[in-house]
């Protein structure tokens, strides 16, 4: 029996968590979702996490301090951060060539994300 991939989006804004979920809920994936690093951090440790979508500004933390902690975790897992503070052209999805984070602007295309998604898992 294939396993299902698992998602979890980090953010503090709920709406944007909803949002994510409505995108992702139909596609077969396992999903959760944390307001903050601590709890996104818990979820990584009982659960294997296959892409995480951490938002740059957390109550607790920097999504890049989160991400850096999950890489340790898990280094498989793809890792995305995403801000409004960053250059990348709309839709556009950089890598950091040294540690594999994958950077994605906010607003997002909501189909880029799907794609992004797609591509990465398979």
């Amino acid at each position: 029996m294939n396993e299902a991939k698992t998602l979890l989006f980090v953010d503090d804004e709920e709406e944007i968590l909803d949002i994510l979920v409505d995108l992702f809920e139909d596609e077969g994936y396992s999903l959760y979702t944390a307001t903050k690093a601590e709890e996104a951090l818990r979820i990584v440790e009982q659960e294997r996490v296959d892409f995480v979508l951490s938002d740059l500004k957390l109550p607790d933390a920097s999504g890049s301090e989160l991400l850096g902690k999950i890489r340790e975790k898990n280094p498989d897992a793809v890792r995305v951060l995403t801000s409004g503070y960053l250059d990348i052209q709309f839709g556009g999805v950089t890598e950091d060539k040294i540690d594999g984070t994958l950077y994605l602007s906010k607003p997002w295309d909501l189909m880029t994300l799907k794609r992004l998604v797609a591509e990465k898992l398979g």
